[in-house]
């Protein structure tokens, strides 16, 4: 009779069977984990979004609609401009009798009107300049910075303070020593990122129009 084979026969190839069928096992299991790690088996940083329609796409993400949008600024007083802006050209300047770069606008108006915030802001500085007098400057989002100048000492606001388009910051004075034999006026500035820029190119039409009676095509 053939006799049969035992395990216990050969401790050798018993130990051999067995760590073989050990190894096997662990790779099946790091191939379970691995799958499972790569189809669900991790944390969702952000819920799935829930389509109440079926058969509709889900709805895309809808951009911030003020994102981009340019500021819009207004006239800082109803009146005429009497001097215009000129950074290379000189204007001549009755005051001082000299010709000089004429960095603003000259707002002709009474002493006393309100200036308002020529868009949204924080006021960055208030002080009295020895040729200007009292200055209010914002500055805005986008870079630029609105400068009131020949401003009455009365009620100006506080550096920090955030003001809207069209808030009521100080009123028009008499106070520019350099331009106190012209006509009660707001001296009105535009800078951006330091530069001096032309103020009529970032006032509204709308405001150019209805404050300062300057018509589409640049006259008043």
């Amino acid at each position: 009779m053939e006799k049969k084979f035992k395990f216990s026969d050969n401790p050798t190839v018993a130990k051999a069977i067995y760590g073989a069928v050990i190894a096997l096992l662990c790779v099946t299991a790091i191939v379970i984990g691995i799958v499972a790690a790569n189809t669900g088996g991790t944390a969702v940083d952000t819920p799935p979004v829930i389509n109440n329609n079926p058969g509709e796409e889900p709805p895309e993400d809808k951009p911030n609609e003020d994102e981009g949008k340019p500021t819009v600024y207004i006239a800082p007083v109803s009146g005429t401009v009497r001097t215009s802006h000129s950074s290379s050209v000189p204007v001549f300047s009755p005051t001082l009798e000299e010709w000089r770069i004429h960095t603003g606008i000259d707002i002709d108006t009474e002493e006393g009107a309100d200036v308002f915030a020529a868009a949204d802001g924080e006021v960055s500085a208030v002080y009295s300049d020895a040729l200007l007098g009292k200055t209010v400057e914002i500055t805005h989002a986008d870079g630029v910075v609105t400068r009131y100048s020949n401003l009455a000492s009365e009620n100006l606001p506080k550096v920090g303070k955030t003001v809207k388009c069209g808030e009521k910051i100080a009123k028009v004075g008499d106070s520019a020593i350099s331009e106190i034999a012209e006509d009660v006026h707001l001296h009105f500035e535009v800078l951006l990122n330091g530069t001096s820029v032309n103020p009529l190119d970032y006032l509204s039409e709308e405001s150019k129009k209805t404050s300062l009676g300057i018509s589409d095509d640049g006259q008043a």
